[in-house]
């Protein structure tokens, strides 16, 4: 796999973007704020506190994605609960989505990453414990667990997300958010839940210290932001596996974005901001979601891809999810596309099925 000095175009701005829906529903909400004058200075305010800055951000002039055609985001949904938090304990990044906006042609390109894919994480500069020095590999999500522990900084866990993401897509990710659990239930919850038609039955435990099973019934329904957090988080009975996963974390993300950008994020604007704010980092500043309301048509046309590969244990018993190659470099290659400011197609279905009965496709080996 290419380092991040080998085969990259000129860095566009800082590393990083967002949780599982974050970049998307945070348009909504500076939307919702416009419309309403006085409300704006509140959620400048909230936004304020939740920026934060990873230690290799370049200096960025205000006017800087003005001239660009094209901006990345990365969302990254973690299960660090503020209870985790006090304890001490450290997340991990169980939702990765590649999020690239083109403005110019109003498209917006999707690549959802499974949480347990095997690639290389790079920890060099990093001060990590458990003998975890130079090139590595593992679970992605261990890159934003691991990362944490680097006491140097503490938003090394996104940085180090960040990096092993853009060294897998071959892209510099312009902005990052990381939004926990607990704001995704808090916000799907403000905005009066989302309806989702629910292929089939299942149960998940709670994230929280309760883990408390919830039970997600087949059907139309209209979910919780609990019962939408299990619905996307369940691993086990979707007959789909981690592909299906991925494509109901693409479901949810839509069907909050339908949800808040109607009545419900007017009439519950408060709640929103709240569970927004006291749970979420982001390197985006206030001024950039006024700058992004221009570009929000571009939520009307997306794309969407997923990597996809074969689960098995390595010769350590721990499971791991390994990427079938001929299907990363191609998703890789569109989403240089889209980021280079051009429009791209969707795989039709019959593309999907080649790479997912290529056995060859399957390279990764654990070690």
């Amino acid at each position: 796999m290419n380092s991040r000095t080998q085969a990259r175009r000129r860095r566009k701005g800082p590393s990083a973007f967002y949780k599982l829906f974050s970049a998307l529903v945070l348009i909504a909400v500076i939307v919702g704020s416009s419309m309403y004058g006085t409300a704006f200075y509140k959620a400048h305010n909230m936004l304020s506190g939740t920026q934060v800055t990873l230690e290799d951000d370049p200096t960025i002039e205000p006017t800087r994605f003005d001239k660009e055609d094209t901006e990345s985001f990365l969302v990254l949904g973690t299960d660090l609960s503020p209870q985790k938090k006090a304890r001490g304990e450290y997340g991990r990044s169980d939702v990765m989505i590649v999020v690239i906006l083109n403005k110019k042609n109003k498209q917006t390109t999707m690549l959802s990453i499974p949480r347990d894919s095997y690639v290389n994480i790079d920890y060099t500069g990093f001060n990590i414990p458990y003998g975890k020095t130079g090139l590595d590999q593992d679970k992605i999500t261990h890159a934003y667990y691991f990362g944490s522990m680097d006491e140097s900084n503490p938003n090394n866990g996104m940085r180090m997300a960040t990096n092993t993401i853009e060294d897998l897509v071959g892209i510099d990710i312009d902005h990052v958010v990381s939004l926990n659990f607990q704001g995704f239930v808090d916000f799907i919850d403000a905005v009066g839940g989302v309806e989702i038609d629910v292929p089939f039955s299942s149960e998940q435990k709670s994230y929280d210290a309760s883990r408390e099973v919830v039970q997600v019934e087949a059907g139309l329904q209209q979910l919780s932001g609990e019962e939408a957090l299990a619905y996307v988080r369940n691993r086990y009975d979707d007959p789909r596996g981690d592909i299906g996963r991925g494509q109901r974390q693409m479901e949810v993300i839509n069907a909050v974005l339908d949800q808040a950008l109607g009545t419900s994020l007017i009439n519950n604007y408060d709640k929103v901001l709240k569970a927004v704010g006291d749970n979420m980092q982001t390197t985006l500043g206030p001024n950039d979601y006024m700058r992004l309301i221009e570009d929000v048509g571009a939520l009307n046309n997306t794309v969407q891809y997923q990597l996809t590969g074969e689960g098995a244990r390595g010769v350590d018993g721990h499971f791991y999810y390994f990427l079938n190659e001929p299907l990363l470099e191609e998703v890789r290659y569109r989403v240089q596309q889209a980021d280079a400011g051009n429009e791209v197609e969707p795989m039709t279905d019959t593309e999907l099925e080649t790479y997912m009965y290529d056995p060859a496709g399957i390279t990764y080996e654990a070690q």
